[in-house]
Order: structure tokens, then C-alpha cells, then sequence
């Protein structure tokens, strides 16, 4: 789990650079809104020196007995990323959200991204990342162009602030002090103005960044995780009404609204694979790739039970 001086000396950063940008006043609200979680960066060029690193494109190091996932029409499905746990432990959020085993490999593979929801994927865990063997497919995979080209992945803690998306606007702009009559010398920039400059500084902090896990997911409304787990739990899509989803999930937990609540919070983003030109990574329009999981399925070890979708403005 992430160290206590870890977390007090990303907070004393976070704080330090709330106030920079002018909310100070909202400090607390923000950071008691803030999610701890994991950065995933590229390093140097992954030259498959060795085996079971923690690698984001180019081909996978797989134990000889697995099969290479396919899609339901039979094609072999693009490789995205492997993530060695030990490399992952020392960051596991230590607020309850993430819960990962201490050591193994975590494997991401993705069909065709031609619809944004559900994407046909696999998250496949592998217990031992001994013994293993440097695989390629048999012939072209689902995604037209890769692989994509192979990156060591460094691994760092991460304080993440709510996207545009999960800000509680409102609550923010409450903060705002008065402003005097004829007070030309206060810029007329609200704090959710000015919030909205400092995630886009602090979430994206540097180009090498390309993805994350426990934080938030990006988009246009915050109902990410109501289409994950309607689709998770029942296997309905979601047709963009939250109330309406809401209904169905409450049916389904028996007409218990908190339990539904719960499961919505306990519906965590397993991991975020955002654009990235070195790697190669596009989707669609500079968007991002959502994985999802439950809470109870991930303390669980069941990585089948996963969610995938795409956002893209």
C-alpha cells in the first residue's frame, strides 16, 4: 500500500498547488473528493531483455499453457499492456478502493474499439510471473496496426482530483467569497474556472503518462459507472439515463436503493489507458479506454468480470 509519508507529502503538494491556483478556500472540499490510486508512465523502449516486467505495448510474456484470447468471430485480440504486481503493491490505494494480489501478472487484451460500449475484451490475472515465454499472435489481431510499440512502465502513487465530469460544480462556486462593487482588480474567474485549470495541470502532469487505476474516468456526464455495472451485473446496455439504470439496479438488489448506492461507489476503474503517440495509442478522437471491475469481484480474484468501454469528446 502507499506509504503514510507518501500520502502527507502528496497531499502538502496538492494543497500547496490548490492554493496557487487561487482554492485554497475549497482545499478541503477538493481533497476529500480526491481518489488514491495508481500512475502508470512509459519509460525507456521495453527491448525484451527480460521477462514479466511490467510492459505497455509490443507482444506479452505469457506462461506456454495459456491460449491467446480471441473475439467471438475468431480473431486474436490486440495486446495492450501486462502489469507485474509486485511493481504494483507498494501503491495499492490505502483508502479501500483497490484491493490487488501482492504478486503476479495482470494481462489487458481488447477486440475492436468500432463500438464505444461495450468493447469485447479479456483481464487476465496469472498468479506466477515465472516460467514465462515472449508470445506473438497468429496473424493480424483486432485492432488494425499493431502491435503498438513496447514501453517499460514505470509506476508511481497518484492523488487524483475528480474530472470534469465529477466535480460537484455547485458545492464549488459556493465557496466563492463576495465580491465587492467595482472590484476590478478580482479577476472574474470562478473557482470552477479556475479548478478546471488546475486538474487538467495536476491529473496530466506530464507526456509520459499514459494510464491509471483507481482514479477517475474521463467523459462528458458521471454515469461511467452506472453503464459498467448495469452491464456487469445484468448484462443490459445502457441508454443514457441514470435515473432509469438506477431503477433496474435497485430491482435487482432487491429493492434496497442503499445497497445500490454502494455498488455504484464499489464499481472501481480497474485501469484507464489514455492516447499516447509514442506508444501509439489512439482512440478515437484522443479519448481513453475504461476498464471496470467490482470491488467485491476484485478482492475476489475475478478478473473475467470486467467492464470495457471508450470515451472520446
Amino acid at each position: 500500500m502507499i506509504k503514510p509519508e507518501q500520502c502527507e507529502r502528496l497531499t502538502r503538494k496538492a494543497r500547496k498547488t490548490l492554493e496557487e491556483y487561487g482554492l485554497g478556500v475549497a482545499a478541503d472540499l477538493l481533497l476529500s473528493s480526491s481518489r488514491w490510486g495508481i500512475r502508470l508512465d512509459v519509460s525507456t523502449l521495453d527491448e525484451y531483455r527480460r521477462t514479466g516486467n511490467s510492459r505497455v505495448g509490443g507482444h506479452p510474456d505469457l506462461p506456454s499453457r495459456m491460449e491467446w484470447p480471441v473475439t467471438q468471430e475468431g480473431v486474436p485480440m490486440t495486446f495492450l499492456a501486462q502489469l507485474n504486481l509486485v511493481d504494483l503493491s507498494p501503491y495499492t490505494p490505502n483508502d479501500g478502493r483497490g484491493t490487488l494480489p501482492e504478486r503476479g501478472m495482470l494481462y489487458f487484451f481488447v477486440g475492436t474499439d468500432e463500438s464505444a460500449c461495450p468493447i469485447e475484451h479479456r483481464v487476465i490475472f496469472e498468479p506466477s510471473s515465472h516460467n514465462l515465454i515472449r508470445r506473438e499472435p497468429e496473424g493480424d489481431t483486432a485492432l488494425d496496426g499493431a502491435p503498438f510499440v513496447a514501453h517499460s512502465v514505470t509506476v508511481l502513487p497518484n492523488l487524483e482530483f475528480p474530472t470534469y465530469a465529477y466535480i460537484d460544480a455547485n458545492a464549488l462556486n459556493e465557496l466563492s467569497p463576495p465580491r465587492l462593487e467595482n472590484d476590478e482588480a478580482e479577476a472574474d474567474v470562478s473557482l470552477y474556472d479556475r479548478y478546471l485549470e488546475f486538474e487538467s495541470s495536476w491529473n496530466h502532469p506530464s507526456t509520459l503518462n499514459w494510464g491509471g487505476m483507481f482514479g477517475y474516468p474521463d467523459g462528458q456526464h458521471p454515469d461511467a459507472e452506472h453503464r459498467a455495472l448495469l452491464q456487469i451485473a445484468l448484462g443490459e446496455g445502457y441508454d443514457y439515463n441514470e435515473q432509469e439504470c438506477e431503477k433496474k439496479l435497485t430491482q435487482y438488489y432487491g429493492g434496497d436503493e442503499d445497497r445500490t448506492w454502494q455498488e455504484l461507489s464499489d464499481t472501481l476503474l480497474l485501469l484507464k489507458i489514455d492516447t499516447h503517440d509514442a506508444i501509439g495509442f489512439q482512440w478515437w478522437d484522443c479519448g481513453e479506454l475504461q476498464f471496470f471491475i467490482r470491488k467485491s469481484d476484485l478482492e475476489a480474484g475475478r478478473f473475467e468480470q470486467t467492464y470495457c468501454s471508450l470515451y472520446s469528446s
